[in-house]
């Protein structure tokens, strides 16, 4: 690959924005990556900030699932003991602690999907 601005000169890296290939003359330098422009240098950090939110994001998302599962599974099972013990509203009440259990278990398996791609 060639250099964008330098067609004789063989390319270095590519520009994280733009994807440009880039000579070690054009390049600046910028936190995880390189740009070829004042304007890529700030679309680069910008970038680099939006991965760095997403990474905490990530990490967060496994827990927040689990307290979830959590959450649902107690909600369930208080509406499968008031289902059992009211007369009228026994299959009503049953039917909601299953699908809330139901959650639970769904919300558990995607907190054990995140916390395996960590």
């Amino acid at each position: 690959m060639k250099c964008f601005n330098h067609p004789d000169v063989d390319a270095v890296g590519i520009c994280k924005n733009c994807n440009k290939g880039l000579c070690k003359d054009c390049l600046t330098e910028v936190e995880n990556g390189i740009a070829c422009t004042a304007t890529c240098v700030d679309e680069v950090s910008q970038i680099n900030s939006l991965i760095n939110r997403s990474k905490q994001s990530y990490k967060t998302a496994s827990s927040a699932h689990m307290r979830n599962a959590y959450i649902f599974g107690g909600m369930g099972v208080v509406f499968i003991i008031f289902g059992l013990q009211t007369d009228g509203l026994t299959g009503f009440l049953s039917v909601m602690g299953v699908l809330f259990l139901i959650g639970a278990g769904l919300s558990m398996n995607s907190a054990k999907k995140y916390k395996k791609g960590q």
